[in-house]
């Protein structure tokens, strides 16, 4: 899945610059050369270069900021860069959607996931479904043919579904049911 991080953060970094560099020709009255163009996309760059959430993409980076100050039209570079990674972003199946919403969760919000064992006590804060359930949701070609449901312990589950439903990717979710012996909800996940 590390071409899935790699799409991610390029096509987050091409986002940015292009909308940084729009927004600087919106603020200014004057025509805005391709050389001045370079240079506010090359100072974006210097500053995305050192970022976390770039690593994976640092060496790219660096190559963009080199061939700027060779003179090659960085926002046409960029624009062309988004287009590729926006037609490869069209190959994900659902299942890598559902990657990316877990790894979302688990990164920014600190909400595990793991499959289901009954041998094992279920934890606090920790996102479960099990293989049986992937399975009957999700068609040979990782299409989700029906909603998917994962179970948390948590006091207000409520929350997971907000993060999950502000989250901008392809799944919404609904809590279904709260046992209130153990504050386990059992939410949802339906394609958008």
């Amino acid at each position: 899945m590390s071409k899935l991080k790699y799409h991610q953060a390029f096509t987050e970094l091409t986002t940015l610059a292009l909308l940084h560099l729009y927004s600087y020709i919106d603020r200014t009255s004057q025509f805005v050369p391709m050389k001045k163009r370079n240079e506010q996309l090359n100072k974006f760059l210097k500053a995305q270069k050192s970022l976390p959430r770039n690593e994976i993409i640092k060496k790219d980076i660096k190559v963009l900021i080199a061939q700027g100050r060779k003179g090659i039209s960085l926002e046409k570079k960029l624009g062309e860069l988004h287009k590729v990674n926006c037609e490869y972003g069209e190959k994900f199946t659902d299942a890598d959607h559902l990657f990316v919403l877990l790894t979302y969760l688990y990164e920014a919000h600190g909400f595990e996931s793991m499959l289901d064992d009954p041998n094992i006590e279920r934890e606090k804060g920790i996102i479960y479904t099990d293989n049986e359930l992937i399975d009957s949701c999700f068609s040979d070609e990782h299409v989700l043919s029906r909603p998917l449901p994962i179970s948390i312990i948590m006091n207000e589950p409520e929350r997971l579904v907000d993060i999950i439903n502000g989250h901008g990717g392809m799944f919404l979710a609904e809590i279904v049911s709260i046992k209130p012996d153990d504050n386990c909800a059992t939410i949802l996940l339906r394609k958008i």
